[in-house]
Protein backbone atom coordinates (compact mmCIF):
# COMPACT_ATOMS: atom_id res chain seq x y z
CA UNK A 1 0.00 0.00 0.00
CA UNK A 2 2.85 2.39 0.89
CA UNK A 3 4.50 1.68 -2.45
CA UNK A 4 1.22 2.39 -4.24
CA UNK A 5 0.79 5.71 -2.37
CA UNK A 6 4.36 6.69 -3.19
CA UNK A 7 3.95 5.89 -6.90
CA UNK A 8 0.65 7.77 -7.17
CA UNK A 9 1.52 10.86 -5.09
CA UNK A 10 5.25 11.33 -5.81
CA UNK A 11 4.99 13.26 -9.09
CA UNK A 12 2.11 15.66 -8.15
CA UNK A 13 3.78 16.28 -4.75
CA UNK A 14 7.09 17.06 -6.41
CA UNK A 15 5.52 19.42 -8.95
CA UNK A 16 3.41 21.18 -6.27
CA UNK A 17 6.47 21.64 -4.06
CA UNK A 18 8.48 22.95 -7.01
CA UNK A 19 5.87 25.60 -7.87
CA UNK A 20 5.54 26.56 -4.19
CA UNK A 21 9.28 27.12 -3.92
CA UNK A 22 9.34 29.17 -7.13
CA UNK A 23 6.38 31.23 -5.89
CA UNK A 24 8.01 31.78 -2.51
CA UNK A 25 11.33 32.86 -4.11
CA UNK A 26 9.49 35.18 -6.53
CA UNK A 27 7.61 36.87 -3.70
CA UNK A 28 10.71 37.21 -1.52
CA UNK A 29 12.77 38.66 -4.37
CA UNK A 30 10.44 41.66 -4.54
CA UNK A 31 10.63 41.79 -8.31
CA UNK A 32 14.40 42.43 -8.55
CA UNK A 33 14.56 40.16 -11.57
CA UNK A 34 11.97 42.20 -13.46
CA UNK A 35 12.04 45.94 -14.23
CA UNK A 36 8.31 46.20 -14.79
CA UNK A 37 6.04 45.60 -11.83
CA UNK A 38 3.15 44.36 -13.95
CA UNK A 39 5.36 41.59 -15.37
CA UNK A 40 6.33 40.54 -11.84
CA UNK A 41 2.68 40.57 -10.77
CA UNK A 42 1.67 38.53 -13.81
CA UNK A 43 4.37 35.95 -13.05
CA UNK A 44 3.11 35.66 -9.46
CA UNK A 45 -0.49 35.15 -10.60
CA UNK A 46 0.62 32.51 -13.09
CA UNK A 47 2.64 30.70 -10.40
CA UNK A 48 -0.29 30.82 -7.96
CA UNK A 49 -2.55 29.28 -10.62
CA UNK A 50 0.02 26.51 -11.19
CA UNK A 51 0.26 25.89 -7.44
CA UNK A 52 -3.51 25.54 -7.12
CA UNK A 53 -3.77 23.28 -10.18
CA UNK A 54 -0.93 21.02 -9.04
CA UNK A 55 -2.43 21.03 -5.52
CA UNK A 56 -5.80 20.00 -6.94
CA UNK A 57 -4.07 17.23 -8.88
CA UNK A 58 -2.37 16.03 -5.68
CA UNK A 59 -5.64 16.21 -3.72
CA UNK A 60 -7.47 14.19 -6.40
CA UNK A 61 -4.75 11.51 -6.30
CA UNK A 62 -4.95 11.29 -2.50
CA UNK A 63 -8.77 11.23 -2.65
CA UNK A 64 -8.64 8.31 -5.04
CA UNK A 65 -6.17 6.40 -2.89
CA UNK A 66 -7.54 6.94 0.60
CA UNK A 67 -11.27 7.34 -0.04
CA UNK A 68 -12.10 5.32 -3.14
CA UNK A 69 -9.50 2.56 -3.07
CA UNK A 70 -8.99 2.17 0.67
CA UNK A 71 -12.23 3.19 2.41
CA UNK A 72 -14.87 2.42 -0.25
CA UNK A 73 -12.94 -0.59 -1.58
CA UNK A 74 -12.71 -2.18 1.89
CA UNK A 75 -16.37 -1.48 2.63
CA UNK A 76 -17.76 -2.83 -0.65
CA UNK A 77 -15.06 -5.52 -1.10
CA UNK A 78 -14.61 -4.65 -4.78
CA UNK A 79 -13.21 -1.83 -6.88
CA UNK A 80 -15.30 1.38 -6.82
CA UNK A 81 -17.20 2.23 -10.03
CA UNK A 82 -14.90 3.94 -12.49
CA UNK A 83 -17.62 6.47 -13.36
CA UNK A 84 -17.89 7.72 -9.75
CA UNK A 85 -14.12 8.13 -9.51
CA UNK A 86 -14.17 10.18 -12.73
CA UNK A 87 -17.04 12.35 -11.49
CA UNK A 88 -15.20 13.04 -8.21
CA UNK A 89 -12.16 14.11 -10.27
CA UNK A 90 -14.30 16.55 -12.28
CA UNK A 91 -15.74 17.96 -9.05
CA UNK A 92 -12.23 18.50 -7.64
CA UNK A 93 -11.23 20.28 -10.87
CA UNK A 94 -14.16 22.71 -10.73
CA UNK A 95 -13.57 23.25 -7.01
CA UNK A 96 -9.95 24.11 -7.80
CA UNK A 97 -11.07 26.62 -10.43
CA UNK A 98 -13.41 28.23 -7.85
CA UNK A 99 -10.55 28.57 -5.36
CA UNK A 100 -8.33 30.10 -8.06
CA UNK A 101 -11.06 32.66 -8.86
CA UNK A 102 -11.44 33.52 -5.15
CA UNK A 103 -7.87 33.42 -3.81
CA UNK A 104 -5.98 34.51 -6.90
CA UNK A 105 -8.38 36.98 -8.53
CA UNK A 106 -10.21 38.03 -5.31
CA UNK A 107 -13.64 37.08 -6.63
CA UNK A 108 -16.18 36.49 -3.82
CA UNK A 109 -17.27 32.84 -3.47
CA UNK A 110 -20.95 33.84 -3.28
CA UNK A 111 -20.87 35.46 -6.72
CA UNK A 112 -19.02 32.42 -8.10
CA UNK A 113 -21.60 30.06 -6.64
CA UNK A 114 -24.54 32.18 -7.89
CA UNK A 115 -23.05 32.46 -11.38
CA UNK A 116 -22.22 28.76 -11.43
CA UNK A 117 -25.70 27.87 -10.19
CA UNK A 118 -27.36 29.99 -12.88
CA UNK A 119 -25.24 28.48 -15.60
CA UNK A 120 -25.94 25.01 -14.22
CA UNK A 121 -29.72 25.59 -14.32
CA UNK A 122 -29.60 26.94 -17.86
CA UNK A 123 -27.38 24.12 -18.97
CA UNK A 124 -29.58 21.58 -17.19
CA UNK A 125 -32.64 22.56 -19.23
CA UNK A 126 -30.63 22.25 -22.42
CA UNK A 127 -29.19 18.82 -21.72
CA UNK A 128 -31.99 17.35 -19.61
CA UNK A 129 -31.85 14.02 -21.41
CA UNK A 130 -28.12 13.71 -20.92
CA UNK A 131 -28.50 14.50 -17.22
CA UNK A 132 -31.17 11.79 -16.87
CA UNK A 133 -28.82 9.31 -18.52
CA UNK A 134 -25.95 10.44 -16.31
CA UNK A 135 -27.85 9.99 -13.03
CA UNK A 136 -29.26 6.71 -14.31
CA UNK A 137 -25.66 5.62 -14.95
CA UNK A 138 -24.81 6.58 -11.37
CA UNK A 139 -27.72 4.50 -10.10
CA UNK A 140 -26.55 1.53 -12.17
CA UNK A 141 -23.00 1.95 -10.84
CA UNK A 142 -24.04 2.31 -7.19
CA UNK A 143 -26.47 -0.61 -7.23
CA UNK A 144 -25.42 -2.70 -10.24
CA UNK A 145 -28.32 -4.76 -11.65
CA UNK A 146 -25.92 -6.36 -14.17
CA UNK A 147 -22.30 -6.46 -15.24
CA UNK A 148 -20.50 -6.83 -18.55
CA UNK A 149 -21.13 -10.30 -19.93
CA UNK A 150 -24.52 -10.79 -18.22
CA UNK A 151 -27.51 -11.87 -20.29
CA UNK A 152 -30.46 -9.53 -19.57
CA UNK A 153 -33.99 -8.76 -20.72
CA UNK A 154 -35.12 -5.12 -20.61
CA UNK A 155 -38.90 -5.52 -20.67
CA UNK A 156 -41.38 -3.13 -22.26
CA UNK A 157 -43.45 -2.04 -19.30
CA UNK A 158 -46.68 -1.28 -21.16
CA UNK A 159 -46.30 -3.62 -24.12
CA UNK A 160 -46.77 -7.35 -24.50
CA UNK A 161 -43.57 -7.59 -26.54
CA UNK A 162 -40.74 -9.71 -25.24
CA UNK A 163 -38.37 -6.80 -24.72
CA UNK A 164 -34.68 -6.29 -25.47
CA UNK A 165 -32.82 -9.53 -24.80
CA UNK A 166 -29.07 -9.74 -25.13
CA UNK A 167 -25.60 -9.84 -23.60
CA UNK A 168 -24.23 -6.66 -21.98
CA UNK A 169 -21.10 -5.54 -23.81
CA UNK A 170 -20.43 -2.14 -22.17
CA UNK A 171 -21.94 0.42 -19.79
CA UNK A 172 -20.72 4.02 -19.97
CA UNK A 173 -21.88 7.51 -18.95
CA UNK A 174 -24.94 7.57 -21.18
CA UNK A 175 -25.73 4.18 -22.59
CA UNK A 176 -25.54 0.43 -22.22
CA UNK A 177 -24.50 -1.52 -25.30
CA UNK A 178 -25.97 -4.97 -25.90
CA UNK A 179 -25.50 -7.82 -28.36
CA UNK A 180 -29.06 -9.09 -28.88
CA UNK A 181 -30.39 -12.55 -29.71
CA UNK A 182 -31.19 -11.21 -33.20
CA UNK A 183 -27.43 -10.69 -33.63
CA UNK A 184 -27.80 -6.91 -33.59
CA UNK A 185 -25.63 -4.47 -31.64
CA UNK A 186 -27.96 -2.01 -29.92
CA UNK A 187 -27.31 1.06 -27.78
CA UNK A 188 -29.88 1.63 -25.00
CA UNK A 189 -30.03 4.91 -22.98
CA UNK A 190 -29.45 4.23 -19.30
CA UNK A 191 -32.47 6.37 -18.39
CA UNK A 192 -34.64 3.87 -20.30
CA UNK A 193 -33.12 0.87 -18.51
CA UNK A 194 -33.70 2.34 -15.04
CA UNK A 195 -37.39 2.99 -15.75
CA UNK A 196 -38.16 -0.52 -17.05
CA UNK A 197 -38.47 -3.92 -15.44
CA UNK A 198 -35.21 -5.79 -15.98
CA UNK A 199 -34.54 -9.53 -15.79
CA UNK A 200 -30.94 -10.63 -15.32
CA UNK A 201 -30.66 -14.24 -16.46
CA UNK A 202 -27.04 -14.46 -15.23
CA UNK A 203 -27.67 -13.54 -11.58
CA UNK A 204 -27.34 -14.76 -8.93
CA UNK A 205 -26.07 -17.82 -10.88
CA UNK A 206 -25.22 -18.34 -14.54
CA UNK A 207 -28.06 -20.87 -14.85
CA UNK A 208 -31.54 -19.43 -15.25
CA UNK A 209 -34.93 -21.14 -15.23
CA UNK A 210 -37.40 -20.75 -18.08
CA UNK A 211 -40.92 -21.99 -18.69
CA UNK A 212 -43.21 -22.88 -21.59
CA UNK A 213 -46.93 -23.53 -21.21
CA UNK A 214 -48.87 -26.06 -23.27
CA UNK A 215 -52.60 -26.71 -23.14
CA UNK A 216 -53.98 -30.18 -23.95
CA UNK A 217 -57.52 -31.48 -24.13
CA UNK A 218 -59.26 -32.58 -20.91
CA UNK A 219 -59.60 -36.14 -22.21
CA UNK A 220 -55.85 -36.80 -22.09
CA UNK A 221 -54.72 -38.40 -18.79
CA UNK A 222 -52.30 -36.12 -16.99
CA UNK A 223 -49.72 -38.86 -16.36
CA UNK A 224 -49.61 -39.60 -20.08
CA UNK A 225 -49.21 -35.92 -20.98
CA UNK A 226 -46.45 -35.41 -18.40
CA UNK A 227 -44.64 -38.50 -19.70
CA UNK A 228 -44.64 -37.15 -23.26
CA UNK A 229 -43.59 -33.63 -22.27
CA UNK A 230 -40.75 -34.93 -20.05
CA UNK A 231 -39.50 -37.09 -22.90
CA UNK A 232 -39.55 -34.08 -25.25
CA UNK A 233 -37.63 -31.97 -22.73
CA UNK A 234 -34.99 -34.64 -22.24
CA UNK A 235 -34.79 -35.05 -26.00
CA UNK A 236 -34.02 -31.31 -26.26
CA UNK A 237 -31.04 -31.35 -23.90
CA UNK A 238 -27.89 -30.30 -25.73
CA UNK A 239 -25.97 -27.33 -27.14
CA UNK A 240 -29.14 -25.85 -28.65
CA UNK A 241 -31.43 -26.59 -25.73
CA UNK A 242 -31.62 -26.81 -21.93
CA UNK A 243 -28.97 -28.25 -19.64
CA UNK A 244 -29.29 -31.78 -18.26
CA UNK A 245 -28.90 -30.68 -14.64
CA UNK A 246 -31.04 -29.38 -12.99
CA UNK A 247 -33.36 -31.88 -14.63
CA UNK A 248 -36.10 -30.38 -16.87
CA UNK A 249 -39.57 -31.32 -15.71
CA UNK A 250 -43.28 -30.84 -16.36
CA UNK A 251 -46.11 -30.03 -13.95
CA UNK A 252 -49.85 -29.65 -14.37
CA UNK A 253 -50.49 -26.04 -13.35
CA UNK A 254 -54.22 -25.66 -13.83
CA UNK A 255 -57.35 -25.87 -15.92
CA UNK A 256 -58.88 -23.25 -18.19
CA UNK A 257 -61.64 -23.13 -20.79
CA UNK A 258 -59.37 -24.66 -23.43
CA UNK A 259 -58.09 -27.61 -21.42
CA UNK A 260 -55.39 -28.66 -18.95
CA UNK A 261 -52.36 -26.38 -18.75
CA UNK A 262 -48.93 -27.99 -18.41
CA UNK A 263 -45.83 -25.99 -17.51
CA UNK A 264 -42.51 -27.19 -18.95
CA UNK A 265 -39.69 -26.00 -16.68
CA UNK A 266 -36.06 -26.09 -17.77
CA UNK A 267 -32.72 -24.40 -17.14
CA UNK A 268 -30.40 -22.62 -19.59
CA UNK A 269 -26.94 -21.13 -19.72
CA UNK A 270 -28.09 -17.92 -21.48
CA UNK A 271 -24.50 -17.03 -22.30
CA UNK A 272 -24.22 -20.31 -24.25
CA UNK A 273 -27.65 -20.57 -25.90
CA UNK A 274 -30.22 -17.79 -26.25
CA UNK A 275 -33.73 -18.36 -24.78
CA UNK A 276 -35.46 -18.06 -28.21
CA UNK A 277 -33.16 -20.69 -29.74
CA UNK A 278 -33.72 -23.10 -26.84
CA UNK A 279 -37.47 -22.47 -26.98
CA UNK A 280 -37.44 -23.31 -30.69
CA UNK A 281 -35.67 -26.62 -29.99
CA UNK A 282 -38.11 -27.57 -27.25
CA UNK A 283 -41.22 -26.59 -29.23
CA UNK A 284 -40.06 -28.63 -32.24
CA UNK A 285 -39.44 -31.70 -30.09
CA UNK A 286 -42.72 -31.30 -28.20
CA UNK A 287 -44.68 -31.22 -31.45
CA UNK A 288 -42.82 -34.30 -32.68
CA UNK A 289 -43.56 -36.29 -29.51
CA UNK A 290 -47.19 -35.16 -29.48
CA UNK A 291 -47.69 -36.07 -33.14
CA UNK A 292 -46.24 -39.55 -32.66
CA UNK A 293 -48.50 -40.04 -29.65
CA UNK A 294 -51.54 -39.01 -31.71
CA UNK A 295 -52.06 -35.74 -29.85
CA UNK A 296 -52.18 -32.07 -30.65
CA UNK A 297 -52.26 -28.93 -28.51
CA UNK A 298 -55.71 -27.77 -27.50
CA UNK A 299 -57.30 -25.02 -29.55
CA UNK A 300 -60.15 -22.57 -29.22
CA UNK A 301 -63.33 -24.32 -28.13
CA UNK A 302 -65.42 -21.75 -30.00
CA UNK A 303 -64.65 -23.35 -33.37
CA UNK A 304 -67.88 -24.15 -35.24
CA UNK A 305 -68.06 -27.44 -37.14
CA UNK A 306 -70.76 -28.19 -39.68
CA UNK A 307 -71.31 -31.92 -39.52
CA UNK A 308 -69.57 -34.59 -37.51
CA UNK A 309 -67.03 -33.37 -34.97
CA UNK A 310 -63.54 -34.55 -35.96
CA UNK A 311 -61.64 -36.76 -33.58
CA UNK A 312 -59.05 -34.60 -31.87
CA UNK A 313 -57.04 -37.13 -29.91
CA UNK A 314 -55.99 -40.70 -30.67
CA UNK A 315 -54.99 -43.45 -28.28
CA UNK A 316 -52.75 -46.47 -28.76
CA UNK A 317 -55.20 -48.52 -26.71
CA UNK A 318 -57.89 -48.03 -29.37
CA UNK A 319 -57.70 -50.46 -32.31
CA UNK A 320 -58.75 -47.98 -35.03
CA UNK A 321 -56.45 -45.30 -33.67
CA UNK A 322 -53.60 -47.78 -33.41
CA UNK A 323 -53.94 -48.69 -37.09
CA UNK A 324 -53.70 -45.03 -38.05
CA UNK A 325 -50.75 -44.38 -35.74
CA UNK A 326 -48.89 -47.49 -36.91
CA UNK A 327 -49.14 -46.28 -40.49
CA UNK A 328 -46.87 -43.37 -39.50
CA UNK A 329 -44.09 -45.73 -38.35
CA UNK A 330 -41.42 -46.19 -41.03
CA UNK A 331 -41.51 -49.98 -40.69
CA UNK A 332 -45.21 -50.16 -41.55
CA UNK A 333 -45.72 -47.22 -43.94
CA UNK A 334 -46.06 -49.40 -47.07
CA UNK A 335 -48.45 -51.90 -45.47
CA UNK A 336 -51.96 -52.29 -46.82
CA UNK A 337 -55.01 -51.73 -44.63
CA UNK A 338 -55.42 -55.50 -44.25
CA UNK A 339 -51.81 -55.95 -43.12
CA UNK A 340 -52.05 -53.00 -40.72
CA UNK A 341 -55.18 -54.49 -39.21
CA UNK A 342 -53.42 -57.83 -38.77
CA UNK A 343 -50.39 -56.17 -37.20
CA UNK A 344 -52.66 -54.13 -34.92
CA UNK A 345 -54.30 -57.28 -33.51
CA UNK A 346 -50.84 -58.69 -32.65
CA UNK A 347 -49.44 -55.46 -31.22
CA UNK A 348 -49.03 -55.68 -27.42
CA UNK A 349 -48.40 -52.54 -25.38
CA UNK A 350 -45.95 -52.47 -22.51
CA UNK A 351 -45.32 -49.68 -19.98
CA UNK A 352 -41.79 -48.99 -18.76
CA UNK A 353 -40.74 -47.05 -15.68
CA UNK A 354 -37.75 -44.64 -15.64
CA UNK A 355 -34.44 -46.56 -15.71
CA UNK A 356 -36.26 -49.83 -16.44
CA UNK A 357 -34.30 -52.10 -18.80
CA UNK A 358 -36.13 -53.24 -21.94
CA UNK A 359 -33.33 -55.68 -22.84
CA UNK A 360 -29.58 -56.07 -22.39
CA UNK A 361 -26.76 -56.52 -24.86
CA UNK A 362 -26.27 -60.22 -25.66
CA UNK A 363 -29.80 -61.25 -24.59
CA UNK A 364 -31.69 -63.75 -26.69
CA UNK A 365 -34.88 -62.41 -28.21
CA UNK A 366 -37.51 -63.08 -30.80
CA UNK A 367 -39.50 -59.87 -30.73
CA UNK A 368 -39.49 -56.39 -32.19
CA UNK A 369 -40.37 -53.23 -30.27
CA UNK A 370 -41.81 -49.88 -31.38
CA UNK A 371 -41.47 -46.83 -29.11
CA UNK A 372 -44.80 -45.05 -29.14
CA UNK A 373 -44.40 -42.65 -26.20
CA UNK A 374 -41.45 -41.63 -24.04
CA UNK A 375 -37.70 -41.84 -24.63
CA UNK A 376 -35.31 -44.80 -24.70
CA UNK A 377 -31.53 -44.69 -24.23
CA UNK A 378 -29.22 -47.03 -26.13
CA UNK A 379 -25.99 -48.09 -24.40
CA UNK A 380 -23.25 -50.44 -25.55
CA UNK A 381 -20.25 -52.19 -24.02
CA UNK A 382 -17.14 -50.36 -25.27
CA UNK A 383 -13.68 -51.12 -23.89
CA UNK A 384 -15.08 -52.73 -20.79
CA UNK A 385 -17.57 -50.00 -19.85
CA UNK A 386 -21.11 -49.05 -20.75
CA UNK A 387 -21.30 -45.96 -22.98
CA UNK A 388 -24.23 -43.90 -24.16
CA UNK A 389 -24.86 -44.27 -27.90
CA UNK A 390 -28.10 -42.43 -28.61
CA UNK A 391 -31.68 -41.71 -27.63
CA UNK A 392 -34.61 -43.29 -29.44
CA UNK A 393 -37.60 -41.04 -30.02
CA UNK A 394 -41.26 -42.00 -30.52
CA UNK A 395 -41.73 -43.67 -33.89
CA UNK A 396 -38.45 -45.60 -33.63
CA UNK A 397 -38.39 -49.40 -33.94
CA UNK A 398 -35.72 -51.64 -32.42
CA UNK A 399 -34.89 -55.32 -32.02
CA UNK A 400 -35.85 -56.07 -35.62
CA UNK A 401 -32.86 -58.39 -36.20
CA UNK A 402 -33.82 -60.51 -33.21
CA UNK A 403 -37.34 -60.84 -34.62
CA UNK A 404 -36.32 -61.57 -38.22
CA UNK A 405 -33.12 -63.60 -37.80
CA UNK A 406 -32.85 -64.52 -34.13
CA UNK A 407 -29.70 -62.47 -33.55
CA UNK A 408 -28.75 -61.60 -30.00
CA UNK A 409 -29.47 -58.09 -28.79
CA UNK A 410 -26.69 -55.76 -29.93
CA UNK A 411 -27.03 -53.11 -27.18
CA UNK A 412 -28.69 -52.25 -23.88
CA UNK A 413 -31.96 -50.34 -24.13
CA UNK A 414 -33.18 -48.49 -21.01
CA UNK A 415 -36.20 -46.29 -20.55
CA UNK A 416 -35.07 -42.73 -19.72
CA UNK A 417 -38.58 -41.64 -18.76
CA UNK A 418 -41.90 -43.35 -18.33
CA UNK A 419 -42.33 -44.93 -21.75
CA UNK A 420 -44.84 -46.94 -23.73
CA UNK A 421 -43.62 -49.54 -26.22
CA UNK A 422 -45.41 -51.92 -28.52
CA UNK A 423 -44.13 -55.47 -28.99
CA UNK A 424 -44.42 -57.87 -31.95
CA UNK A 425 -43.27 -61.43 -31.29
CA UNK A 426 -41.94 -64.05 -33.71
CA UNK A 427 -44.96 -66.22 -32.98
CA UNK A 428 -47.42 -63.49 -33.98
CA UNK A 429 -45.43 -62.54 -37.10
CA UNK A 430 -45.15 -66.19 -38.13
CA UNK A 431 -48.91 -66.66 -37.97
CA UNK A 432 -49.36 -63.48 -40.01
CA UNK A 433 -46.69 -64.48 -42.52
CA UNK A 434 -48.41 -67.81 -43.15
CA UNK A 435 -51.44 -65.99 -44.55
CA UNK A 436 -49.62 -62.89 -45.82
CA UNK A 437 -46.08 -63.79 -47.02
CA UNK A 438 -45.53 -60.23 -48.21
CA UNK A 439 -45.31 -59.01 -44.63
CA UNK A 440 -41.80 -60.42 -44.25
CA UNK A 441 -40.75 -59.00 -47.61
CA UNK A 442 -41.87 -55.48 -46.69
CA UNK A 443 -40.30 -55.55 -43.23
CA UNK A 444 -37.05 -56.99 -44.62
CA UNK A 445 -36.85 -54.23 -47.27
CA UNK A 446 -37.13 -51.49 -44.64
CA UNK A 447 -34.62 -53.17 -42.33
CA UNK A 448 -32.16 -53.72 -45.18
CA UNK A 449 -32.20 -50.02 -46.08
CA UNK A 450 -31.64 -49.03 -42.48
CA UNK A 451 -28.75 -51.49 -42.09
CA UNK A 452 -27.07 -50.01 -45.15
CA UNK A 453 -27.52 -46.50 -43.80
CA UNK A 454 -26.12 -47.46 -40.38
CA UNK A 455 -23.09 -49.02 -42.10
CA UNK A 456 -22.62 -45.79 -44.12
CA UNK A 457 -22.80 -47.80 -47.37
CA UNK A 458 -25.05 -45.48 -49.35
CA UNK A 459 -23.73 -45.43 -52.93
CA UNK A 460 -23.19 -42.22 -54.87
CA UNK A 461 -25.30 -43.27 -57.88
CA UNK A 462 -28.93 -44.35 -57.91
CA UNK A 463 -28.10 -47.55 -59.83
CA UNK A 464 -25.37 -48.60 -57.41
CA UNK A 465 -27.66 -47.73 -54.51
CA UNK A 466 -30.47 -49.92 -55.85
CA UNK A 467 -28.06 -52.78 -56.43
CA UNK A 468 -26.71 -52.51 -52.88
CA UNK A 469 -30.23 -52.48 -51.42
CA UNK A 470 -31.30 -55.45 -53.54
CA UNK A 471 -28.23 -57.42 -52.50
CA UNK A 472 -28.78 -56.64 -48.82
CA UNK A 473 -32.47 -57.56 -49.08
CA UNK A 474 -31.68 -60.92 -50.65
CA UNK A 475 -29.04 -61.72 -48.05
CA UNK A 476 -31.28 -60.69 -45.19
CA UNK A 477 -34.34 -62.43 -46.63
CA UNK A 478 -32.43 -65.71 -46.84
CA UNK A 479 -31.65 -65.47 -43.15
CA UNK A 480 -35.25 -64.56 -42.34
CA UNK A 481 -36.66 -67.55 -44.23
CA UNK A 482 -34.16 -69.84 -42.56
CA UNK A 483 -35.05 -68.48 -39.15
CA UNK A 484 -38.81 -68.70 -39.60
CA UNK A 485 -39.17 -71.83 -41.72
CA UNK A 486 -35.79 -73.57 -41.56
CA UNK A 487 -36.84 -76.00 -38.84
CA UNK A 488 -39.96 -77.16 -40.70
Amino acid sequence: MIKKIFQAAFLPTLITAFFLVILFVSKESGGIFFHDEWIHKGILIFLEILVWLSGGWLFNRLLGLFFWDLLVGMYTEHHPPKMLVQISGIFVFFLTLSFIAHFVFDEPLTSILVTGGGLTIALGFGIQGLINDLFSSLAIQLDPPFKVGDFINVHHRYLAAEGLIGRVEETNWRTTRMWTTDRNYIIVPNSYITTQILTNYSMPKSLSRFEINYTLDFTIPSDRAIRIFNAALLDSVGPKGPVASPHPTTILTGINSDGAVYKLKYFLEPAQVSPPKARNTINANVLHHLANAGMSPSYDKQDIFIGKMPKRQKSWSNKEDRMDLLSNITLFQDFSVELLEAITNSFHLKELKPEEVLFNQGDDGESLFVLVEGLLEVRSQVEGEKRHLSFLRPGSFLGEMALLTGEKRSADVISSTESLVGELTKESIMSLATENPEILNKMTAVVAKRRLKNKEMWATSAKAHDEAVEKEEKSLMARVINFFFGNK
